[in-house]
């Protein structure tokens, strides 16, 4: 990949686990951040009006899911096999079932109601993210012993879900082997996106 440029906002948001794989995979590439600001007066040049917009090799791409499937088939962190293919697209798909849901909260404008049942739904995807990493083997990684998609997926995205209950650690509570494989990307694999693109959260 050459002359690779990433924009989206100053977040981890939908990228985040974009920005951690061409980080493991040391890929150079500039992370372009806009405010909403600036969002509201240049979001008309942007296809389908959306972030986060990917450019590489002289092309632009858009819509997140697109995006992480491509980059994970160039970089070789995409398995061949179609059932793990599967393995890796359904935990993609769950990203869709928590946006409208995580964003009151992340910004404050959720109620009481509101964050109890975005924590019994994760809760209860935990479990079941649980049973697969078991069902699969509980290997190195998600898929086995090869690092893929599926890995940043969990230690980016579920790591950023989970953030947000504040009350309880659910991820070592309801998905431990889950929170031992996190915890190990994040010494290894991940350091470096943890230390360099990551942004906290409040």
């Amino acid at each position: 990949m050459e002359n690779v440029r990433l924009t989206y906002f100053n977040m981890n948001g939908r990228v985040g686990l974009i920005r951690a794989m061409l980080c493991y995979k040391k890929i150079p590439f500039e992370n372009k951040m806009i405010t909403m600001e600036e969002w509201k007066t240049v979001k008309k040049n942007y296809e389908f009006e959306q972030l986060p917009l990917f450019e590489a090799n002289n092309k632009k791409m858009t819509q997140t899911l697109a995006i992480c499937l491509y980059i994970a088939r160039h970089l070789n962190l995409y398995p061949k096999d179609i059932d793990l293919q599967y393995q890796i697209e359904s935990l993609l798909c769950c990203r869709d079932d928590f946006t409208l849901m995580y964003r009151p909260i992340k910004f404050k404008e959720a109620n009481d109601e509101m964050k109890k049942n975005y924590k019994d739904k994760l809760i209860l995807y935990l479990k079941k993210f649980e049973e697969r990493y078991i069902q699969l083997g509980s290997n190195k990684y998600f898929l086995g012993n090869e690092i893929s998609l599926a890995d940043f997926f969990l230690g980016v995205m579920i790591v950023e879900f989970c953030f947000l209950v504040k009350d309880e650690d659910i991820l070592a509570k309801y998905a431990p082997k889950i929170n031992q494989l996190i915890d190990n990307l994040k010494k290894n694999e991940l350091k470096e996106f943890y230390e360099k693109y990551y942004i906290p959260l409040e």
